[in-house]
């Protein structure tokens, strides 16, 4: 059987930085967003969405699950024009098998999106693959069923005999998710045979589709929130950033192509 190898660790984000250049290269790009400081601007960017957009974001029953998925398709497509310097109404999303967002043009250039709670995590690369995954740890959750229904015996030990079983089963669950949406395969009901303990895990090719190296970073942000990122291993540098309203860099590469239509 062919194996993928995916190393694990988990990092520590010292900064989050405001400014970018927008040049990828060989990077991988970490981009966050606070959703509640973002609601205010719904209103006068909806133009930027497509039809399918505007009517899936009247089928979300609760506001602040519609605000999430606004803010994350405006937002979502004004990083991505800043790198490609297009306007960002030229940006369209198609989806492969399993749901996997892609562009509709630009093939080669790759992203991922998660939210939870009050954040959104989007990560961006050129030509490899990337997934991200982003969860409140939440304290009413119970956990003793997920931990035995999606977890190896190896993670399962990893868990119970923590200090902090909650957060490390939220490191596992996150690991998991981004490496899947990473590699265009959905969640399985298979979760207990990939092993994503820190370190060197061989996933099984049938469960994931490929026979190369990924690599998976995941921290802690806020104290509260369990976030994962996985890549190809040909990416060797990942930076860290947060968008805020008064973002100069952003506003120069969108906002100046929205006064020239």
């Amino acid at each position: 059987m062919i194996f993928g190898r995916v190393f694990c660790s988990q990092i520590k984000v010292m900064e989050w930085r405001k400014e970018c250049d927008f040049e990828l290269q060989n990077y991988l790009d970490v981009w966050r967003i606070c959703v509640s400081d973002f609601v205010p601007k719904i209103k006068e960017n909806m133009y930027l969405l497509s039809d399918v957009e505007v009517v899936r974001s009247e089928s979300y029953i609760q506001e602040a699950d519609r605000n999430r998925y606004l803010i994350g398709r405006i937002y979502l497509r004004k990083l991505i024009a800043s790198y490609l310097k297009v306007d960002p109404k030229e940006i369209s999303f198609g989806f492969l098998e399993f749901n996997k967002p892609v562009l509709t043009t630009y093939s080669n250039f790759k992203f991922n999106i998660s939210h939870s709670g009050d954040y959104l995590i989007i990560g961006l690369a050129n030509r490899w693959s990337v997934g991200v995954d982003i969860e409140l740890m939440n304290s009413k959750v119970d956990l003793y069923n997920l931990i035995y229904n999606t977890m190896s015996s190896v993670e399962v030990r990893s868990i119970l005999n923590s200090g902090l079983p909650r957060e490390i089963f939220y490191k596992h669950w996150t690991r998991k998710e981004a490496l899947l949406k990473g590699v265009g395969v959905g969640l399985t009901d298979r979760l207990k045979d990939i092993n994503c303990c820190d370190g060197l895990n061989l996933v099984p090719s049938d469960l994931s589709s490929f026979a190369t190296s990924w690599k998976i970073r995941n921290f802690v942000m806020d104290d509260s929130y369990a976030v994962s990122i996985a890549h190809d291993a040909a990416i060797r540098v990942l930076r860290f950033y947060e968008l805020s309203n008064n973002q100069p860099a952003l506003s120069n590469h969108v906002e100046g192509s929205r006064k020239h239509n």
